[in-house]
């Protein structure tokens, strides 16, 4: 049976954030910034994407210095101008412009069943890792999710990417499935997805509408499935094992080298 995440005791108490969740399927009111804790003990400042002239450019410097997809203008404004409330920056001060970490996520729900958030991206600048901010960002962005009613919460990462899977892990994600050739540099992705139990709980999928749910909720307009039987791809997970829970994991990389998930 899949764990899922339970709000009331998961969310609402973590100490990462300061605040509670207030009510179901709405956001509470926030003041500009709102302060999150680093794993130093160091306060850092937070608040969702306000306008393109003030956090366009810096959002696309942090993404482009981490994440191997090469987003445009376009793609940041798919996910902005229709979820600004999902996307999050972090700042070393309330009077700092430059943002030092940021997550983009966006949230959906196919026929009017489940309803799905996603992390699109997610990147720390170099001068600010090993401080927990990523996984922070994480959380921050699941929590608001599920006050706007998220069922699950869906992203995919390359699948050789021991930091970033190491940091879902944490979190509770599941491999849900391997993608053939998913990114434009030809490597395959893990699809990763947590669930989260809900009151009422979603209305019930066929396994073919959930599979297309999450291709919609992230592959986002215009991207099809891929066709799994291009050029014998490898199977997802090892024999005997359908869930993925003992996929094999590329060896750890040393601390130097995890990057923006430390």
């Amino acid at each position: 049976m899949i764990s899922s995440l339970h709000i009331s005791d998961d969310l609402n108490q973590h100490p990462m954030i300061y605040g509670d969740i207030k009510g179901k399927g709405k956001a509470k009111v926030k003041p500009e910034e709102e302060i999150l804790m680093d794993d130093k003990g160091d306060e850092l400042f937070y608040r969702s994407f306000k306008n393109e002239e003030e956090d366009l450019a810096g959002m696309m410097r942090l993404v482009a210095e981490e994440l191997s997809e090469p987003y445009n203008v376009y793609t940041f404004r798919y996910f902005l101008i229709d979820w600004p409330h999902l996307s999050f920056l972090v700042f070393p001060t309330p009077q700092s412009k430059d943002s030092i970490a940021t997550i983009v996520c966006k949230q959906d729900s196919h026929r009017g069943k489940t309803n799905r958030g996603y992390i699109a991206m997610l990147s720390v600048d170099k001068a600010w890792r090993r401080r927990g901010i990523a996984s922070k960002l994480v959380q921050l962005a699941i929590k608001e999710m599920a006050q706007r009613g998220a069922n699950e919460v869906v992203l995919e990462t390359e699948f050789d990417n021991a930091p970033s899977l190491s940091l879902y892990d944490r979190l509770g994600f599941l491999r849900e499935k391997r993608l053939h050739r998913f990114y434009s540099n030809h490597k395959d992705a893990f699809r990763l997805i947590l669930p989260i139990e809900t009151d009422p709980p979603a209305r019930q999928e066929t396994e073919s509408e959930a599979e297309e749910g999450r291709w919609n909720v992230g592959a986002g307009p215009g991207l099809d499935p891929i066709n799994e039987a291009e050029e014998n791809p490898p199977k997802y997970f090892t024999e005997g094992d359908p869930a993925g829970t003992h996929t094999p994991r590329p060896p750890p990389k040393p601390l130097e080298d995890w990057g923006m998930y430390t």
